[in-house]
């Protein structure tokens, strides 16, 4: 059994990101619910590599979650608001994706996996046409670059996505950020030892910034 009060600070979690439209697919649901769904495995996220090749995660995160939860419960009470909240939002599949560092493999189609997804959780201003995906240099060097081209709005893109060895070092976030500037919106990656990109408001990250204690790793504007 989880302890109460930690579980508590999980659900008061996904109401506080309720209220910024996360998990609007789950509006027939209470908070509690949905942390009950992501523990028993009913909501799961996964790596690209895992959705594009239809691979399902060895042990659904959210088991995963809860048994850490179980066996670490004093240290997680000691955790952040930022860092529960870390933990929640990658299961909001429409809102936050979520990649491991390493890549796990040099596929042709990682630069249209990935965009793909980040396509996904844009909140509907960046829908990409027409995905290619080639190596502009061999994957079996130190730093390998995969282009990904695209139509938008009428006009061809490119971004590049690179890899270091087998890690990645830049998805091409600012280059997505300068096509969808204007509109709003922003993708932000939040510092944590993952790679999790969502997008939001200049004013939605700085509150999650000073509410929550969110921290950026790349936001596309600064702050002070």
């Amino acid at each position: 059994m989880i302890n109460p009060e930690l579980k508590k600070r999980f659900v008061d979690s996904i109401e506080y990101l309720r209220k910024m439209d996360f998990f609007k697919d789950y509006s027939d649901l209470s908070s509690e619910e949905i942390l009950e769904r992501i523990f028993e495995g009913e909501i799961d996220y996964a790596y690209w590599f895992q959705e594009w090749e239809r691979k399902q995660p060895p042990e659904p995160n959210g088991s995963r979650l809860k048994r850490y939860l179980r066996e670490n419960t004093s240290s997680w009470m000691r955790a952040s608001n930022a860092e529960i909240d870390y933990r929640i939002i990658p299961f909001d599949t429409k809102r936050v994706v979520i990649e491991d560092p390493e890549t796990w493999g040099f596929s042709d189609e990682m630069g249209i996996a990935i965009l793909t997804r980040l396509a996904r959780i844009s909140r509907g201003v960046f829908q990409p046409t027409n995905i290619t995906s080639r190596w502009s240099t061999e994957p079996e060097y130190k730093w390998s670059i995969q282009e990904v081209n695209f139509d938008f709005k009428g006009e061809r893109h490119t971004i590049q996505i690179a890899l270091k060895y087998d890690y990645f070092e830049d998805i091409g976030l600012e280059e997505l950020n300068d096509i969808i500037r204007g509109t709003g919106y922003w993708y932000h990656q939040i510092a944590t030892e993952y790679i999790m990109v969502v997008v939001l408001t200049k004013e939605e990250a700085e509150k999650l910034r000073k509410e929550r204690g969110w921290r950026f790793e790349y936001t596309g504007f600064i702050y002070p």
